[in-house]
Protein backbone atom coordinates (compact mmCIF):
# COMPACT_ATOMS: atom_id res chain seq x y z
CA UNK A 1 0.00 0.00 0.00
CA UNK A 2 1.38 3.41 -1.05
CA UNK A 3 0.96 5.42 2.16
CA UNK A 4 2.59 8.55 0.70
CA UNK A 5 0.05 8.63 -2.15
CA UNK A 6 -2.78 8.05 0.31
CA UNK A 7 -1.59 10.94 2.46
CA UNK A 8 -1.36 13.22 -0.60
CA UNK A 9 -4.99 12.43 -1.47
CA UNK A 10 -6.13 13.22 2.07
CA UNK A 11 -4.19 16.50 2.12
CA UNK A 12 -5.51 17.58 -1.29
CA UNK A 13 -9.06 16.85 -0.12
CA UNK A 14 -8.41 19.17 2.86
CA UNK A 15 -9.45 16.61 5.46
CA UNK A 16 -6.02 15.54 6.75
CA UNK A 17 -5.23 16.43 10.40
CA UNK A 18 -2.53 14.17 11.80
CA UNK A 19 -0.16 11.32 10.90
CA UNK A 20 -0.04 8.65 13.61
CA UNK A 21 1.78 5.32 13.76
CA UNK A 22 -1.18 3.19 12.66
CA UNK A 23 -3.62 5.68 11.10
CA UNK A 24 -4.04 8.97 9.30
CA UNK A 25 -6.41 11.07 11.42
CA UNK A 26 -8.84 13.12 9.30
CA UNK A 27 -12.07 15.11 9.37
CA UNK A 28 -14.94 12.89 8.27
CA UNK A 29 -16.28 14.16 4.90
CA UNK A 30 -19.46 12.10 5.28
CA UNK A 31 -20.89 13.37 8.57
CA UNK A 32 -18.92 16.63 8.82
CA UNK A 33 -17.39 15.40 12.06
CA UNK A 34 -17.78 17.07 15.46
CA UNK A 35 -19.65 20.42 15.42
CA UNK A 36 -16.90 21.96 17.57
CA UNK A 37 -13.98 22.85 15.21
CA UNK A 38 -11.48 22.09 17.97
CA UNK A 39 -12.79 18.54 18.32
CA UNK A 40 -12.88 17.58 14.64
CA UNK A 41 -10.81 14.60 13.56
CA UNK A 42 -12.76 11.39 14.21
CA UNK A 43 -12.02 9.66 10.90
CA UNK A 44 -9.17 7.14 11.16
CA UNK A 45 -7.74 5.91 7.85
CA UNK A 46 -5.81 2.69 8.41
CA UNK A 47 -2.18 2.45 7.28
CA UNK A 48 -2.30 -1.34 7.62
CA UNK A 49 -2.85 -3.03 4.21
CA UNK A 50 -4.40 -5.99 6.02
CA UNK A 51 -7.17 -3.70 7.29
CA UNK A 52 -7.75 -1.24 4.40
CA UNK A 53 -10.58 0.67 6.08
CA UNK A 54 -11.53 4.26 6.91
CA UNK A 55 -13.64 4.43 10.10
CA UNK A 56 -15.33 7.47 11.63
CA UNK A 57 -15.78 7.21 15.38
CA UNK A 58 -18.24 10.12 15.38
CA UNK A 59 -20.88 8.76 12.95
CA UNK A 60 -19.62 5.17 13.53
CA UNK A 61 -19.56 4.31 9.82
CA UNK A 62 -16.74 2.64 7.92
CA UNK A 63 -15.68 2.29 4.30
CA UNK A 64 -13.08 0.21 2.44
CA UNK A 65 -10.27 2.50 1.33
CA UNK A 66 -10.94 2.09 -2.44
CA UNK A 67 -14.56 3.15 -1.93
CA UNK A 68 -13.47 5.98 0.39
CA UNK A 69 -11.00 7.37 -2.18
CA UNK A 70 -13.60 7.11 -4.94
CA UNK A 71 -16.18 9.01 -2.88
CA UNK A 72 -13.58 11.60 -1.89
CA UNK A 73 -12.23 12.31 -5.38
CA UNK A 74 -14.84 11.05 -7.82
CA UNK A 75 -12.05 9.04 -9.52
CA UNK A 76 -12.70 5.29 -9.81
CA UNK A 77 -9.11 4.47 -10.81
CA UNK A 78 -7.16 6.58 -8.31
CA UNK A 79 -7.43 4.02 -5.49
CA UNK A 80 -5.38 1.57 -7.59
CA UNK A 81 -2.37 3.84 -7.07
CA UNK A 82 -2.79 3.39 -3.31
CA UNK A 83 -3.70 -0.29 -3.05
CA UNK A 84 -3.95 -2.73 -5.94
CA UNK A 85 -6.64 -5.34 -6.53
CA UNK A 86 -3.97 -8.00 -6.06
CA UNK A 87 -3.17 -6.67 -2.59
CA UNK A 88 -6.85 -6.55 -1.66
CA UNK A 89 -7.41 -10.12 -2.84
CA UNK A 90 -4.32 -11.34 -0.99
CA UNK A 91 -5.30 -9.83 2.36
CA UNK A 92 -8.98 -10.67 1.93
CA UNK A 93 -8.14 -14.35 1.46
CA UNK A 94 -5.85 -14.32 4.49
CA UNK A 95 -8.53 -12.64 6.58
CA UNK A 96 -11.25 -15.05 5.43
CA UNK A 97 -9.09 -18.08 6.21
CA UNK A 98 -8.34 -16.79 9.69
CA UNK A 99 -11.99 -15.99 10.35
CA UNK A 100 -13.25 -19.37 9.19
CA UNK A 101 -10.79 -21.20 11.43
CA UNK A 102 -11.64 -19.26 14.55
CA UNK A 103 -15.40 -18.79 14.25
CA UNK A 104 -16.64 -22.28 13.57
CA UNK A 105 -15.76 -25.90 12.84
CA UNK A 106 -15.29 -26.76 9.16
CA UNK A 107 -17.18 -29.79 7.82
CA UNK A 108 -16.29 -32.34 5.15
CA UNK A 109 -18.78 -32.54 2.30
CA UNK A 110 -19.47 -35.96 0.73
CA UNK A 111 -18.42 -36.20 -2.91
CA UNK A 112 -21.32 -35.79 -5.32
CA UNK A 113 -20.68 -38.28 -8.11
CA UNK A 114 -22.55 -38.79 -11.37
CA UNK A 115 -24.07 -42.16 -10.47
CA UNK A 116 -25.38 -41.63 -6.93
CA UNK A 117 -28.60 -39.72 -6.17
CA UNK A 118 -29.23 -39.05 -9.87
CA UNK A 119 -32.81 -37.95 -9.12
CA UNK A 120 -31.47 -35.20 -6.82
CA UNK A 121 -29.07 -34.04 -9.51
CA UNK A 122 -31.90 -34.05 -12.06
CA UNK A 123 -34.09 -31.99 -9.73
CA UNK A 124 -31.44 -29.26 -9.36
CA UNK A 125 -30.80 -29.17 -13.09
CA UNK A 126 -34.51 -28.82 -13.74
CA UNK A 127 -34.78 -25.97 -11.22
CA UNK A 128 -32.08 -24.10 -13.18
CA UNK A 129 -33.25 -25.05 -16.71
CA UNK A 130 -30.03 -27.10 -17.04
CA UNK A 131 -27.94 -23.92 -16.84
CA UNK A 132 -26.25 -24.67 -13.50
CA UNK A 133 -23.22 -26.88 -12.90
CA UNK A 134 -24.50 -28.91 -9.95
CA UNK A 135 -20.98 -30.00 -8.96
CA UNK A 136 -19.94 -26.37 -8.44
CA UNK A 137 -22.83 -25.33 -6.18
CA UNK A 138 -21.29 -24.48 -2.78
CA UNK A 139 -22.18 -26.45 0.34
CA UNK A 140 -24.36 -28.95 -1.51
CA UNK A 141 -25.22 -32.23 0.26
CA UNK A 142 -27.02 -35.24 -1.22
CA UNK A 143 -25.69 -37.98 1.08
CA UNK A 144 -26.89 -36.85 4.53
CA UNK A 145 -25.96 -40.04 6.36
CA UNK A 146 -22.40 -39.86 5.08
CA UNK A 147 -22.24 -36.17 6.05
CA UNK A 148 -23.31 -36.92 9.63
CA UNK A 149 -20.95 -39.89 9.90
CA UNK A 150 -17.80 -38.33 8.37
CA UNK A 151 -18.13 -35.23 10.58
CA UNK A 152 -18.92 -37.16 13.80
CA UNK A 153 -22.24 -35.37 14.19
CA UNK A 154 -24.22 -37.30 16.76
CA UNK A 155 -27.62 -35.77 16.00
CA UNK A 156 -29.41 -38.83 14.67
CA UNK A 157 -31.33 -41.31 16.78
CA UNK A 158 -33.76 -41.55 19.65
CA UNK A 159 -33.81 -38.37 21.71
CA UNK A 160 -31.52 -36.57 19.24
CA UNK A 161 -32.33 -33.65 16.97
CA UNK A 162 -33.24 -36.07 14.17
CA UNK A 163 -34.94 -39.43 14.51
CA UNK A 164 -33.69 -42.30 12.42
CA UNK A 165 -36.88 -42.02 10.36
CA UNK A 166 -36.21 -38.32 9.63
CA UNK A 167 -32.60 -39.08 8.71
CA UNK A 168 -33.73 -41.72 6.23
CA UNK A 169 -36.27 -39.32 4.76
CA UNK A 170 -33.57 -36.69 4.29
CA UNK A 171 -31.37 -39.27 2.62
CA UNK A 172 -34.16 -40.31 0.27
CA UNK A 173 -36.00 -37.10 -0.65
CA UNK A 174 -34.00 -34.00 0.34
CA UNK A 175 -31.13 -31.88 -0.94
CA UNK A 176 -29.10 -29.94 1.61
CA UNK A 177 -27.35 -26.56 1.47
CA UNK A 178 -24.71 -25.94 4.15
CA UNK A 179 -24.73 -22.34 5.41
CA UNK A 180 -21.57 -20.29 4.96
CA UNK A 181 -21.09 -20.14 8.75
CA UNK A 182 -21.45 -23.94 8.94
CA UNK A 183 -24.08 -23.55 11.66
CA UNK A 184 -27.17 -24.66 9.73
CA UNK A 185 -28.05 -27.13 6.99
CA UNK A 186 -30.95 -25.81 4.89
CA UNK A 187 -32.86 -28.78 3.45
CA UNK A 188 -35.39 -28.89 0.59
CA UNK A 189 -37.76 -31.79 -0.14
CA UNK A 190 -37.76 -32.71 -3.82
CA UNK A 191 -40.83 -34.98 -3.56
CA UNK A 192 -43.65 -32.97 -5.23
CA UNK A 193 -46.32 -34.91 -3.33
CA UNK A 194 -44.98 -34.16 0.14
CA UNK A 195 -46.38 -31.40 2.36
CA UNK A 196 -43.15 -31.36 4.39
CA UNK A 197 -41.07 -29.09 2.14
CA UNK A 198 -38.34 -27.58 4.32
CA UNK A 199 -36.10 -28.55 7.20
CA UNK A 200 -33.35 -26.67 9.04
CA UNK A 201 -30.75 -28.70 10.93
CA UNK A 202 -28.70 -26.86 13.56
CA UNK A 203 -25.08 -28.03 13.51
CA UNK A 204 -23.08 -25.69 15.78
CA UNK A 205 -23.20 -22.27 17.41
CA UNK A 206 -21.57 -19.18 15.91
CA UNK A 207 -19.87 -17.17 18.65
CA UNK A 208 -20.60 -13.92 16.78
CA UNK A 209 -24.31 -14.79 16.58
CA UNK A 210 -24.85 -13.57 13.02
CA UNK A 211 -27.57 -14.95 10.78
CA UNK A 212 -26.33 -17.92 8.78
CA UNK A 213 -27.20 -18.06 5.09
CA UNK A 214 -26.48 -19.97 1.90
CA UNK A 215 -24.60 -18.09 -0.81
CA UNK A 216 -22.93 -18.12 -4.20
CA UNK A 217 -19.91 -15.84 -3.81
CA UNK A 218 -17.22 -14.11 -5.86
CA UNK A 219 -13.82 -13.19 -4.43
CA UNK A 220 -13.49 -10.00 -6.52
CA UNK A 221 -12.94 -7.21 -3.91
CA UNK A 222 -14.12 -4.47 -6.29
CA UNK A 223 -17.69 -5.77 -6.50
CA UNK A 224 -20.22 -4.25 -4.11
CA UNK A 225 -23.60 -5.57 -5.35
CA UNK A 226 -25.40 -7.99 -3.03
CA UNK A 227 -28.41 -10.03 -4.14
CA UNK A 228 -30.71 -11.09 -1.28
CA UNK A 229 -33.63 -13.52 -1.33
CA UNK A 230 -35.74 -15.66 0.95
CA UNK A 231 -35.11 -18.95 -0.86
CA UNK A 232 -32.08 -20.74 -2.28
CA UNK A 233 -33.77 -21.48 -5.59
CA UNK A 234 -34.55 -17.80 -6.09
CA UNK A 235 -30.84 -17.02 -6.26
CA UNK A 236 -30.06 -20.21 -8.21
CA UNK A 237 -32.61 -19.11 -10.82
CA UNK A 238 -31.26 -15.56 -11.10
CA UNK A 239 -27.64 -16.73 -11.00
CA UNK A 240 -28.37 -19.20 -13.80
CA UNK A 241 -30.33 -16.91 -16.14
CA UNK A 242 -29.05 -13.45 -15.13
CA UNK A 243 -32.47 -11.98 -15.96
CA UNK A 244 -31.42 -8.64 -14.41
CA UNK A 245 -28.13 -8.50 -16.35
CA UNK A 246 -26.12 -7.93 -13.17
CA UNK A 247 -23.94 -11.03 -12.88
CA UNK A 248 -20.68 -9.23 -13.59
CA UNK A 249 -21.37 -6.78 -10.72
CA UNK A 250 -22.55 -9.16 -7.98
CA UNK A 251 -20.23 -10.09 -5.12
CA UNK A 252 -22.69 -12.31 -3.24
CA UNK A 253 -25.99 -14.03 -4.03
CA UNK A 254 -27.32 -14.77 -0.52
CA UNK A 255 -30.42 -16.49 0.81
CA UNK A 256 -31.30 -16.37 4.50
CA UNK A 257 -34.21 -18.80 4.13
CA UNK A 258 -36.26 -16.26 6.09
CA UNK A 259 -37.77 -12.80 5.59
CA UNK A 260 -35.19 -11.16 7.88
CA UNK A 261 -33.43 -9.12 5.20
CA UNK A 262 -31.90 -6.76 7.77
CA UNK A 263 -30.15 -9.62 9.58
CA UNK A 264 -29.10 -11.17 6.27
CA UNK A 265 -27.64 -7.90 4.96
CA UNK A 266 -25.68 -7.25 8.16
CA UNK A 267 -24.25 -10.77 8.15
CA UNK A 268 -23.19 -10.55 4.49
CA UNK A 269 -21.63 -7.10 4.94
CA UNK A 270 -19.72 -8.31 8.01
CA UNK A 271 -18.41 -11.41 6.26
CA UNK A 272 -17.27 -9.56 3.14
CA UNK A 273 -16.10 -6.24 4.63
CA UNK A 274 -18.67 -4.28 2.62
CA UNK A 275 -19.50 -0.92 4.18
CA UNK A 276 -21.75 0.62 1.53
CA UNK A 277 -23.67 -2.03 -0.40
CA UNK A 278 -25.64 -1.88 -3.62
CA UNK A 279 -28.54 -4.14 -2.66
CA UNK A 280 -30.87 -6.07 -4.97
CA UNK A 281 -33.75 -7.99 -3.37
CA UNK A 282 -35.54 -10.83 -5.16
CA UNK A 283 -38.87 -10.60 -3.41
CA UNK A 284 -41.91 -12.83 -3.20
CA UNK A 285 -44.92 -10.99 -4.64
CA UNK A 286 -46.94 -11.13 -1.40
CA UNK A 287 -44.70 -8.76 0.60
CA UNK A 288 -45.99 -5.27 1.40
CA UNK A 289 -43.93 -2.19 0.64
CA UNK A 290 -43.95 -1.00 4.25
CA UNK A 291 -41.71 -3.97 5.14
CA UNK A 292 -39.12 -2.63 2.72
CA UNK A 293 -39.45 0.99 3.82
CA UNK A 294 -38.66 -0.25 7.33
CA UNK A 295 -35.72 -2.25 5.99
CA UNK A 296 -34.32 0.82 4.18
CA UNK A 297 -34.70 3.01 7.26
CA UNK A 298 -32.96 0.49 9.53
CA UNK A 299 -30.05 0.00 7.15
CA UNK A 300 -29.59 3.37 5.46
CA UNK A 301 -26.09 3.66 6.94
CA UNK A 302 -24.83 0.59 5.05
CA UNK A 303 -26.95 0.81 1.86
CA UNK A 304 -25.70 2.76 -1.12
CA UNK A 305 -28.50 1.82 -3.53
CA UNK A 306 -31.41 -0.62 -3.26
CA UNK A 307 -33.60 -2.18 -5.94
CA UNK A 308 -36.43 -4.63 -5.24
CA UNK A 309 -37.87 -6.98 -7.85
CA UNK A 310 -40.71 -9.49 -8.06
CA UNK A 311 -41.21 -12.18 -10.67
CA UNK A 312 -44.38 -11.74 -12.71
CA UNK A 313 -44.34 -15.46 -13.58
CA UNK A 314 -45.20 -16.59 -10.04
CA UNK A 315 -45.12 -15.95 -6.32
CA UNK A 316 -41.44 -16.85 -5.96
CA UNK A 317 -38.56 -15.37 -7.93
CA UNK A 318 -37.35 -18.85 -8.85
CA UNK A 319 -40.39 -19.65 -11.05
CA UNK A 320 -39.58 -19.89 -14.77
CA UNK A 321 -39.70 -18.03 -17.05
CA UNK A 322 -38.34 -15.27 -14.81
CA UNK A 323 -40.04 -11.97 -15.65
CA UNK A 324 -38.51 -9.41 -13.27
CA UNK A 325 -40.46 -6.30 -12.40
CA UNK A 326 -39.11 -3.54 -10.18
CA UNK A 327 -41.49 -2.63 -7.33
CA UNK A 328 -39.42 -0.17 -5.28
Amino acid sequence: MDLQKLKEILVEAKIFKEDRSKNFVCICPYCGDHPNPRKKGHLYVSKNPKVPVAHCFFCNNAWPIPKFIQDLTGDRELSKLVITNEELEKYQKQSKTYTSKTRYVQYKLPVIDENSFSFKRTYLQKRSLNKIDVDKLPGLVFNFLEFFKSNNLDIVGEGKQLSNFEAEMLQRNFVGFLGVHNTIMFCRNIDPNSNFKFKKIGLQNDNISLLDYWAIEYEDPTRTHIVLSEGNFDIIGEYSLDSLNIKDKVKVYASGNSFSYSSLLKSVCFDHDIYKADVIILSDDDKKNYHYYKFLKENSHIINTCQIYVNRSGKDFGVFPIKPSKIL
